[in-house]
């Protein structure tokens, strides 16, 4: 994991939720990649356990926890970027919080901390990096959505419309900050195999055979996959990419909702 050598070599890193999941399979690759990594996590044992794995396979890492929710986190993973590496070259707005009822089940509380977590810690987390890439003339923001924020999901209701909130955001961001050599881009996540996501696809009548049964590819997205995907967004190599909401889904956002037997997919 040395920065000798890969296409973010010499860029420092934030990545927020980095302590399971895409977040934890984002920092591998872009330590693999060069990059010098700052990681949060609102638990700090799994901010830990990122940045350790990335220390041991000999590249750059710092554990910060917190809660995205908070304007402090965003605040002390930019000071720790920028006092242990120097500089801010690329954010990763990561963390999020699903919660999961329906709309007329989903109380003010419930409802306020999802938008607060998923649309509001990518808010904080933009406008954390931007200060900062502002001053040094450029950098790369990639936002995770969801497949959620581009169509609807029984019981996702909040989390829907955060995620769409996300999208909104990233093509603002884009557009007010592209001739300050900033890019900001956004991916779109299908059901990828999480454990966050574990217990939805448990719970999918038939379980998860049935569940993959309905994407197109027959399976369900690898963490790996996605941060394969955002480390190239970071990088020089996506350098005319931008307001752009890249799906990964594995062809289900492309498919035509029409009704199919039951027994098939096709």
């Amino acid at each position: 994991m040395s920065d000798a050598a890969g296409f973010l070599a010499g860029g420092a890193v934030v990545i927020t939720g980095a302590g399971s999941g895409i977040g934890r399979a984002t920092a591998r690759v872009c330590a693999r990649e060069g990059a010098a990594l700052v990681l949060g996590d609102i638990d700090p044992a799994l901010a830990r356990e990122s940045a350790d794995a990335i220390l041991e396979g000999g590249g750059r890492a710092v554990p910060i926890a917190g809660d995205v929710a908070e304007a402090e986190t965003h605040a002390a993973l930019a000071d720790a970027c920028l006092a242990e590496f120097g500089k801010l070259s690329g954010w990763v707005n990561n963390a999020a919080f699903a919660g999961g009822s329906a709309l007329t089940d989903t109380d003010d509380e419930a409802w306020q901390r999802v938008q607060a977590v998923t649309l509001g810690g990518t808010f904080r987390g933009c406008r954390s990096a931007l200060a900062h890439m502002r001053t040094q003339g450029g950098g790369a923001i990639v936002n995770i959505a969801s497949g959620a924020g581009l169509g609807a999901e029984p019981g996702l209701s909040a989390y829907g419309a955060a995620k769409a909130g996300v999208i909104a955001l990233t093509r603002s961001a884009a557009v007010e900050y592209a001739a300050e050599g900033i890019r900001v881009n956004c991916l779109a996540p299908g059901p990828i195999d999480t454990p966050g996501l574990a217990g939805w696809v448990e719970a999918f009548p038939g379980g998860r055979p049935a569940f993959e049964a309905q994407i197109p590819q027959r399976r369900l997205g690898r963490p790996e996959e996605m941060a394969e995907t955002i480390a190239f967004l970071l990088s020089g190599r996506a350098s005319y990419i931008n307001g752009a909401v890249l799906v990964a889904d594995g062809g289900i956002h492309a498919r035509l909702a029409s009704p199919r037997p039951p027994e098939t997919s096709d």
